[in-house]
């Protein structure tokens, strides 16, 4: 279908939206990867080593720094028990606040942190499985900001095995902030390939909700999200 000039330049911002989280948090995890490399001697249960620590707070940080569009950025790591290594928990979240990047205080030492079990989030499991990111949401995050959101999550290598998830967060409140400049009067929805809303402009159908197949059409898709309008 040809795109209005309206449609195409909304297509093109959500495309850089997306772009710009995704490329974000593959830096993030070659940043992590990258710094545990250089630490000379570095087994898995230095991880928790209060320098090892810093490291990835520091890249964690810069990354969130350096992107305009989302809140939140983390790296969630789960270790097994071998006869190596016992088993362990590491969860590195900040986000931004007015007065700047600050930690998300969860109180999580290890005990905690086994209670808050993020091998059963979406963005975690299905990590490793993807190519360049995986992109989950909308979704309530219940544990950091009880806003909608969508998380994208690149998985982190250590001596070629898994080690966790980079991850940023996107809020869906700043995916409408940005997007409704560049709508004109048309009935858009900005929706996952589930066809969960993102994004709509009309006043019954919102954030969240399923997108039935009779309401609009498809205009423009990418590898994440899908773009509708309903006719006039």
């Amino acid at each position: 279908m040809l795109l209005t000039s309206s449609l195409r330049i909304l297509s093109e911002k959500i495309d850089s939206i997306i772009n710009c989280t995704i490329d974000s948090t593959a830096a993030l995890a070659k940043d992590i990867e990258s710094s545990l490399a250089d630490i000379e001697n570095v087994n898995l249960e230095q991880l928790l080593e209060p320098s090892v620590r810093k490291m990835i707070q520091e890249q964690i940080k810069k990354r969130l720094n350096s992107n305009v569009y989302c809140s939140g950025a983390g790296f969630a790591s789960h270790i097994e028990s071998t006869p190596a290594n016992k088993e362990f928990w590491l969860l590195e979240w900040w986000y931004k606040k007015a007065d700047g990047v600050k930690q998300v205080n969860l109180d999580l030492d290890q005990a905690t942190q086994q209670r808050l079990d993020f091998r059963t989030f979406e963005w975690f499991k299905q990590a490793p499985t993807v190519g360049n990111a995986f992109i989950h949401g909308p979704y309530v995050d219940y544990i950091c900001n009880t806003s909608y959101t969508i998380t994208a999550a690149v998985p982190v290598y250590f001596r070629q095995q898994f080690l966790g998830v980079a991850a940023i967060d996107l809020l869906v409140s700043r995916v409408e902030e940005e997007l409704l400049p560049y709508v004109a009067r048309e009935t858009v929805f900005v929706t996952n390939k589930e066809r969960r809303i993102v994004f709509s402009t009309h006043p019954r159908l919102r954030v969240g909700d399923l997108l039935g197949d009779d309401v609009a059409s498809l205009v423009y898709e990418n590898n994440d999200f899908n773009l509708y309008q309903s006719p006039p």
